[in-house]
């Protein structure tokens, strides 16, 4: 599981500010450059700390507590990580001192729950097997069958000659019998292959 896109939230701690910046990332190249990128558009912050964890089995995990009095903010940050389940993730935490000190543990809250929170409302995704089918069906069938893929799979490509042909994409692994249902047997999808591809993860 991964988040979808950039994603920032600002957090007011005892008159401190704390701004989480989340971006999906792939390699160290990406969130040092990601990482630079913040440093300098928040170059007037107290602090800017970071973590991020990369890579099969999330086997490259790096922190700073950039000044911070040592381990209250970059691994707090990169526990967070951790215990989301998320992947592939760079997070940076921008701080603006607001003139109320917060002490060793205050620290290691805001830092780790700005990651966390941040987060919980990013939009996510992950990983899914697909199935790519290919339907072939004639114009008479277009007003149930084609309705009804266009709600229920992702459409890849329509072609209307002599019949109508069909490219969908489906995580279904009844599909093929739903539309044979659907047709009263007089149509069966064609298997064409199999492909990974990311899908957004709904929440409730």
């Amino acid at each position: 599981m991964r988040i979808k896109e950039e994603y920032r939230e600002e957090t007011i701690i005892n008159k401190s500010r704390f701004i989480a910046c989340l971006l999906p990332s792939k390699t160290e190249e990406e969130a040092r450059a990601y990482i630079e990128c913040i440093r300098k558009e928040y170059a007037d912050a107290t602090h800017v700390c970071t973590a991020y964890s990369l890579g099969p089995n999330q086997c490259i995990q790096r922190s700073s507590d950039n000044h911070e009095p040592a381990g209250t903010a970059g691994v707090p940050m990169l526990e967070a990580i951790k215990k989301s389940g998320i992947e592939d993730i760079t997070a940076c935490v921008v701080r603006y001192f607001g003139g109320i000190k917060l002490g060793a543990g205050g620290l290691i809250r805001a830092y780790s729950g700005s990651v966390s929170n941040a987060i919980a409302n990013a939009k996510k995704v992950e990983d899914v097997i697909f199935q790519k089918y290919r339907v072939q069906y004639p114009y008479d069938l277009s007003g149930t069958l084609e309705t009804w893929l266009r709600r229920n799979t992702e459409i890849d490509e329509i072609l209307y000659d002599e019949n109508v042909t069909c490219y969908f994409f489906t995580d279904d692994p009844s599909i093929e019998k739903k539309i044979q249902d659907i047709t009263k047997g007089k149509i069966k999808p064609h298997f064409l292959q199999e492909i990974k591809r990311e899908k957004d993860i709904i929440e409730e």
